[in-house]
């Protein structure tokens, strides 16, 4: 089934806002049997509206629109749809009234304005809402079935899964098949090459690398699912040091999960990154069980007092270094009596660098009973993207190290 999308809003064209929907949506038609052929993006004016919906490709079966069903006065999509489909506007009384209950429960009185969220059109239908006030609509032509959606990612994102790619489902004749396998820890160049001749073997399957600032995904799409499945386990031993998990799986789930099988708890000491790894290890619910605590240690004199770092090893060799990193993932594992120490530290820019240890430069050294190691990273210019990518270093590094065996 090919489908069409038009995002709307300014915000869209000036860069102010980043269509995440897009790209989420591409993603999930897939699996519905559907694919993203069409797609553009205008401002929210009426012309500029109509005159999209006007030079819809015949080719097209379903077009979803995103964005403009707010209640303000710059939420016009719901007009323009009405009149682009003959639709009259009918004031839902009963929906109002349920709107009015909804904001008493939370201590708030409904705003009048909110009264154009209450209106459905005489022909076509209504789009439940489970989570927000903007319901969406879905209208058909001889041309194509329309679906409009709010632009809030979440509104969105919960009509599409409870409605409308179940109606996409449903009618379409060939359902696409999608394995996404995410890698970190190597360059997208030297993945193709590591796996080029296994899917030289696969010309069936569409295969797109999809590199990120802190790996890879391998999307592997194809209407066969068996033979997807094949070559994912040709790959797999392939990359085994790389790959950690499947479509939408993070890294800080998979290193808490081998936490747990293996028993074991982790403690952070953290200067480059601050605090970075411990957050995102605290975002997996379930963190208590092997997340013991870290310590942010920016400066010297707290690496020195709260972790034990030697001050002739700040004196003799400096904070971004090697003997460094060990003696802040030791102290942290003997402070917090972990079972793993883990531990950060570089020069995130983008000032602070010199030529001996330019900006980029990380440390990052696990600790644990049976051993240590110190690993040495040359990333970006950019202090963001620095502190994600020494992260993402320090959590596979972990996951590579329980996996064999610590």
């Amino acid at each position: 089934m090919k489908i069409g999308l038009i995002t709307i809003g300014a915000e869209l064209l000036n860069g102010a806002r980043t269509d995440t929907n897009a790209a989420w949506i591409g993603r999930e038609v897939i699996g519905a049997g559907g694919a993203i052929d069409w797609h553009m993006t205008v401002n929210d004016e009426k012309s500029a509206i109509q005159s999209a919906l006007d030079v819809v490709p015949n080719s097209i079966d379903v077009v979803l629109c995103t964005g403009g069903l707010g209640p303000t006065h710059d939420d016009i999509t719901s007009s323009v749809l009405y009149d682009y489909f003959g639709a009259k506007a009918e004031f839902d009384e009963p929906y109002w009234e349920l709107l009015t209950k909804k904001f008493a429960a939370r201590g708030q009185i409904i705003p009048d304005v909110n009264r154009n969220q209450a209106i459905k059109p005489n022909i076509g239908e209504v789009i439940p809402n489970p989570i927000g006030s903007a319901r969406g609509l879905h209208f058909s032509n001889e041309l194509y079935h329309l679906f409009a959606m709010p632009g809030v990612p979440a509104e969105m994102k919960s009509m599409m899964t409870n409605t409308i790619l179940p109606w996409i489902e449903s009618r379409s004749t060939s359902k696409m098949q999608v394995a996404v396998m995410r890698t970190t820890g190597i360059m997208e160049s030297v993945l193709y090459e590591k796996i080029e001749v296994i899917l030289n073997d696969y010309p069936q399957i569409s295969v797109a690398f999809l590199p990120r600032f802190t790996g890879v995904d391998i999307r592997l799409t194809s209407p066969d699912e068996v033979t997807i499945n094949r070559l994912v386990d040709q790959i797999s031993p392939v990359i085994q040091k790389y790959h950690f998990g499947g479509d939408g799986v993070e890294l800080e789930e998979v290193v808490g999960r081998l936490l747990i099988e293996n028993r074991k708890t982790i403690a952070t000491a953290e200067s480059c990154t601050g605090g970075l790894i411990g957050d995102r290890l605290t975002n997996v619910s379930g963190s208590s069980l092997y997340y013991k605590g870290g310590i942010v240690a920016y400066s010297n004199g707290v690496k020195e007092k709260a972790i034990g770092v030697k001050r002739e090893t700040l004196d003799s060799v400096g904070s971004v270094s090697e003997a460094t990193a060990l003696e802040m993932a030791k102290g942290i594992r003997n402070k917090l009596n972990a079972d793993i120490g883990l531990s950060t530290t570089g020069i995130a820019g983008p000032k602070g660098g010199t030529k001996e240890k330019p900006v980029g430069l990380v440390y990052v050294a696990i600790s644990y009973d049976r051993g240590e190691k110190a690993y040495r990273f040359s990333f970006t210019p950019y202090r963001k993207t620095n502190k994600l990518m020494t992260s993402q270093a320090a959590l596979n590094i972990t996951r590579i190290h329980i996996l064999n065996g610590l």
